[in-house]
Parts: C-alpha cells; sequence; structure tokens
C-alpha cells in the first residue's frame, strides 16, 4: 500500500538505510548497528504482513510474539534475495580496551549471532580478495578494515624481492601477504595475538601458495621476538597496530639488521594538525632506542614519506611513516651531511627534498602512550 511506502521513506536512514554494504566475494550483507531495529519498523512489518496474508485470502490478526521470529526470517530471506546475497551480518563495534582486535560483527541470518564453529566451511567464514590476494577470515571473531587497501598495494611495492620482512601485526595477513605475492620477500616473520587471526592466516599462505616462506608465531609480538630471537634478521618492518604501534617501537629496531639497518613502517592515529610533529617525534623516539640497542654511533633515522592512509575521525587520520634507520651510507634519498650535522641525526625529509631535523627536546604529540593520556591502554605499552 502506497502509505506503508511513504512510511517507509520517513524512516530515520538509521533505521532504514538508503543502501547497504555488500562485503567479500559472495556479497555478504552489512548492516548498519540499527537497521531494521526498532518498534516504528516492527510495526511497519507488522502491518506489511497483515496485508499479504488479507490479500492471500486468510484472515487478518495480529501477529503473536512468538511469530515474530518467523517474520524477520521471512524479511531477511528477501532483503538477501534483493541483493543476491546468501548470508546477513550486522556490524559491531571493536573494544578499544581488547589487544586482539575481536570483530564485533554478527551474524543475521540464515545463522543468527557468533556461530560455535569457526574456519574454512563454517557459516561466518568469509573470503575476500584484493589485488589477486585471497583473505579469509570469521567475519565474527576477526577485523578487517576495507580502507587499508590502498596501503597494502603500496606496502606490497614498498618491498623489493629479496627482503626479509617481520610483520609484528599480521592480522589475516593484510600486508604479509601483499609482501610475499607482490613485493616477492624472500622470508615474512609474521606475529599475531588474536589467535582466531593467526589460523586465519594459516589458511591464507598456504590459500595462495606462499606457505613456505613465513614463520607465523601466536602472542606478543615482543615477547615473541625474545622467544625467538627476532633480532638482527629484517630489512624492514611493519608496525600495523592502531591507534598506536608505539609499544612495539624497542622490538621494531631491534630486529633490523646491524650492517645495513633497514625501514620500519610506522602506523597511527594522529591528528591532522600534528602529523609532522609526529612523524617528527617517532623519529626522535626511534634514535633514542637505535642508540640504547647497541645499533651504532654512526647512524641516521630519516622519515622519507609519510602517507595519509584513511579518516579515522574528523580531526584525526590513519598516517605510516616510512622511516630509515641505519648507517647513512645505505640511503641515498638526500645528502647525507645534511643529517648528520643535526643534533640528532634524525628528522624528515621534505616535498622540495629539504631536511627538517628533529628537536632533540621535542614534546610528545597528543596521540602519545601514557598513563593519563588520550591513549592509556596498558596493552599498547
Amino acid at each position: 500500500p502506497n502509505h506503508l511506502v511513504e512510511a517507509v521513506r520517513k524512516l530515520n536512514v538509521n533505521i532504514c538505510p538508503r543502501q547497504l554494504e555488500l562485503f567479500g566475494d559472495d556479497r555478504t550483507i552489512i548492516l548498519p548497528p540499527q537497521a531494521f531495529e526498532g518498534q516504528e519498523f516492527l510495526s511497519i512489518l507488522q502491518e506489511a504482513r497483515q496485508f499479504q496474508t488479507c490479500k492471500a485470502g486468510n484472515k487478518t490478526h495480529a501477529i503473536e510474539h512468538g511469530d515474530w521470529t518467523s517474520v524477520q526470517k521471512d524479511f531477511w530471506r528477501r532483503l538477501a534475495r534483493a541483493h543476491n546475497s546468501s548470508r546477513i551480518a550486522r556490524k559491531g563495534a571493536i573494544d578499544p580496551d581488547s589487544s586482539i582486535r575481536e570483530s564485533g560483527h554478527r551474524l543475521v541470518w540464515p545463522h543468527v549471532g557468533i556461530p560455535d564453529s569457526t574456519g574454512p566451511g563454517s557459516p561466518s567464514w568469509i573470503r575476500v580478495t584484493e589485488q589477486g590476494i585471497k583473505q579469509s577470515f570469521d567475519i565474527t571473531r576477526v577485523m578487517f578494515s576495507r580502507g587499508n587497501v590502498s596501503e597494502k598495494i603500496r606496502f606490497g611495492k614498498l618491498v623489493k624481492e629479496g627482503d626479509v620482512v617481520l610483520d609484528m601485526y599480521a592480522g589475516i595477513g593484510y600486508y604479509t601477504l601483499p609482501a610475499l605475492i607482490h613485493g616477492r620477500a624472500s622470508f615474512v616473520y609474521a606475529c599475531e595475538w588474536n589467535e582466531h587471526a593467526a589460523n586465519a592466516l594459516e589458511f591464507n599462505v598456504m590459500d595462495n601458495k606462499v606457505g613456505d616462506r613465513v614463520k607465523i608465531m601466536v602472542g606478543d609480538c615482543r615477547k615473541l621476538a625474545k622467544q625467538h630471537n627476532l633480532v638482527n634478521l629484517a630489512d624492514r618492518v611493519s608496525l600495523g597496530l592502531l591507534p598506536s604501534s608505539e609499544g612495539g617501537w624497542r622490538t621494531a629496531i631491534r630486529a633490523l639488521k646491524n650492517r645495513c639497518g633497514g625501514w620500519l613502517h610506522v602506523h597511527g592515529n594522529v591528528p591532522v594538525k600534528e602529523a609532522e610533529g609526529w612523524a617528527l617525534w617517532v623519529c626522535r623516539e626511534l634514535s633514542n632506542f637505535a642508540r640504547e640497542e647497541g645499533k651504532g654511533d654512526n647512524l641516521i633515522v630519516l622519515c622519507s614519506h609519510m602517507e595519509r592512509v584513511k579518516s579515522f575521525a574528523p580531526t584525526i587520520c590513519h598516517y605510516v611513516a616510512d622511516i630509515f634507520v641505519g648507517p647513512p651510507e645505505f640511503q641515498s634519498l638526500i645528502d647525507n651531511q645534511i643529517i648528520l650535522e643535526s643534533a640528532t641525526r634524525a628528522g624528515i625529509l621534505q616535498s622540495d627534498s629539504s631536511f627538517l631535523p628533529s628537536p632533540a627536546d621535542i614534546a610528545p604529540p597528543s596521540c602519545a602512550l601514557s598513563p593519563d593520556g588520550v591513549l592509556s591502554q596498558e596493552w599498547m605499552r
């Protein structure tokens, strides 16, 4: 009836979104948190069902409480069929105080909630193919960010054939897989503390036929690095933890090769106005760690590029700083003498190829980890 169509149009977009997200190779529908819920929507659904019942020649009746499950299941089935989808899930939040970054997504149809089983073939197992890379995981147990695809591509291009890479926060292989497949790294050490993500990574490296060039370790990367002696071996370290990877910087420095140094790719959620100051501060901190860890006095710390990955909030963005740490003769981006004459031998290569040194007394940005700061979670420190 026209009045029902008009009632649907008047619903808040949070309740009745104008378009739906289709996710994964099987076009799973991802509902916003409040979509198709609430008394107003359910009343419209009830009247629509009663109209259909009456039209079919049956006596009009109110829907009993026990009948709502079948009514909602019928709605989900019709919604899935309209979008050529076989599954519906509802988006959930990620607990900021959780170190394992579990997904908050929950299945809606045909299965509900978090299935008891997980792994290939289970109700919540999904595959997302990007740039020819197959990434499978449990959508109710593991987080996935579609906004990072450009950074995955970029990282795959940065990795050089033959590189040894340490991925300190590997997840399901967001950067491990591009390093192996597109970058042709000779070997990747991948650390991950969410057991479900690590299991998915085990599956993904085999599914993409690169399992012979990776070692997957489950647990806190800082402890794993000590247990497995991950020192003096890496050409490149990925620090892809948000909102901050600060807790892993010293471990990353230890992992770099002593003779030639290497590259750190430092991720962080940073206020836009503080982006340059953040990069300068990171360089200063890394320089201090390198000296404390005995990497030698004749080294430089140079941030050659800052990549803006995506917006995290109105004034905060996800950035990645590409930072070389090592002897000056192993970089050719800028005149080494300029860097060596600076107080900290650390700083930023600017867009005009000039060098901006990092002050020895630079103050930490607001996004630095601290017990009483914005980012105070113990697990990140």
